[in-house]
């Protein structure tokens, strides 16, 4: 594995080195040999993803909606949704594809999960059929390997809240509970303008056997 990685950094080096870009400007200094090596060595996956392995996998996931199609006093509960993940980028981010109905309707969302080594962070964005809008959630920097995982954002609401929220700023938060190998909880929180921190969904993921 480590030959392997030196023999790319030797390649790439050698690439820039004969081929620099048209537009680069006169005078460039182009990187050494060492410092792409170490530029790419910072991209290699680290405890950060480690710490994702236990929710890789095919997933039975019971979702509950507290808002939207569901409330707080009368949630809905879809017990039907599946969830694949897997590692891509050479393991680097995790994949999800997460399918079912929810109150009688197709219900589809796909994310990728990963850990930016130089920010220190978890980052994950995700896209549905619920929105028009990618969903973009980022952990603090430096944050680190911290469980429960909390990740944050903003997106521009389309109505979840109400007709008087739609085209206003929602503050969101997702918390990933991993709880073993089997079992893990994802929890969505929305927080609108001036307003409290409210419960929208919790999906709780039960490992499938294959």
């Amino acid at each position: 594995m480590r030959a392997a990685f030196k023999h790319v950094v030797v390649l790439v080096t050698a690439a820039i080195l004969v081929a620099p870009s048209p537009g680069m400007a006169e005078g460039t200094v182009l990187p050494s040999a060492s410092q792409m090596a170490s530029v790419l060595q910072r991209s290699l996956p680290g405890p950060g993803h480690t710490a994702l392995k236990p929710i890789e996998g095919t997933w039975r996931v019971e979702m509950t909606a507290f808002m939207g199609l569901g409330s707080p006093d009368k949630p809905v509960v879809s017990t039907d949704i599946i969830c694949r993940r897997e590692w891509v980028a050479g393991g680097r981010y995790l994949h999800d594809v997460t399918e079912g109905t929810l109150a009688g309707a197709p219900y589809y969302r796909e994310g990728l999960l990963g850990y930016s080594n130089i920010d220190a962070r978890y980052e994950w964005v995700t896209v549905d059929t619920a929105n028009s809008m990618m969903m973009i959630y980022v952990g603090e920097p430096g944050s680190g390997v911290r469980l429960p995982i909390s990740v944050s954002g903003t997106f521009t609401d389309q109505g979840w809240l109400g007709k008087d929220d739609v085209g206003k700023p929602v503050h969101m938060r997702t918390v990933i509970k991993i709880e073993s190998n089997d079992s893990h909880v994802f929890e969505l929180y929305f927080t609108p303008s001036g307003g409290t921190e409210r419960l929208v969904d919790r999906k709780v993921y039960t490992r499938m056997r294959e």
